[in-house]
């Protein structure tokens, strides 16, 4: 696990008949129990991670949110939910998030019409509902709505069709840089064969990555420069004091 930044937080070398899911959790478990960090933290994971478990997980045990888009093949053929996670309209159309809020003990979130969300989305279907919606132009001018109990589903609470999600979710691309930077210390050309040596290993080349990181925020005081091996693999040695 690493933050946005590119630091480490927490590293384990696994079997590999251990699914991401089961890795992930012993990660975020190992997590917990170092560190202390602030309420509604945000955990961005690939598909991969679209696991129910691991959402209801970091929601009410770490008390944060999780940031994972939908994994397809987790769908079942449902049709009517859209790839976002939002409901279908009777058009067969994924909606728009519009809102979540808490009455008593639920919390529900509300969706609407998808073509009174965007004009350029509602130019296709020339700015009227394809199955002629009785509320499409009518009241406030959302469209037909829908609602959502997500009081005891934390995947549904996700709203991975807004513009946070989408933003928030880019800070992923920092764990392919990070993993390419591994690569700088040869991290998948190991000749070891021991799974401790393995082990080893990839702590020493985690650990090493968390080296240059403090050498260039702290030492060289240069922190645009914490990712860059080659800041110091190419420096000259300090002059002796004669």
């Amino acid at each position: 696990l690493i933050t946005k930044e590119g630091i480490c937080l927490v590293e384990k070398t696994l079997p590999n008949n251990i699914t991401d899911a089961e890795a992930a959790f012993s990660l975020i478990k190992e997590l917990k129990r170092r560190y202390r960090f602030k309420k509604d933290a945000i955990f961005i994971a690939d598909k991969a991670y679209d696991v129910r478990e691991f959402y209801t997980f970091i929601a009410e045990k770490m008390k944060s949110q999780p940031y994972i888009p939908i994994n397809p093949r987790n769908q079942k053929e449902d049709r009517t939910f859209g790839p976002h996670g939002c409901p279908m309209c009777d058009a067969g159309i994924e909606m728009k998030s519009a809102g979540k809020w808490t009455e008593g003990n639920r919390q529900r979130v509300k969706f609407r019409c998808p073509l009174k969300t965007s004009k350029k989305f509602a130019a296709k279907y020339d700015n009227a509902c394809p199955v002629k919606h009785p509320l499409f132009n009518t009241g406030k001018g959302y469209g037909c709505t829908k609602y959502l109990d997500v009081t005891n589903d934390a995947r549904a609470k996700v709203p991975r069709d807004s513009k946070q999600f989408k933003e928030t979710f880019k800070d992923r691309q920092i764990i392919e840089q990070y993993f390419s930077r591994l690569g700088d210390r040869e991290v998948e050309q190991t000749t070891h064969y021991s799974f401790t040596a393995i082990s080893n290993q990839m702590t020493i080349a985690h650990l090493t990555a968390s080296l240059v990181a403090v050498a260039a925020a702290i030492l060289l005081k240069q922190p645009e420069k914490m990712r860059c091996y080659r800041t110091f693999a190419y420096l000259s040695k300090p002059r002796e004091a004669g």
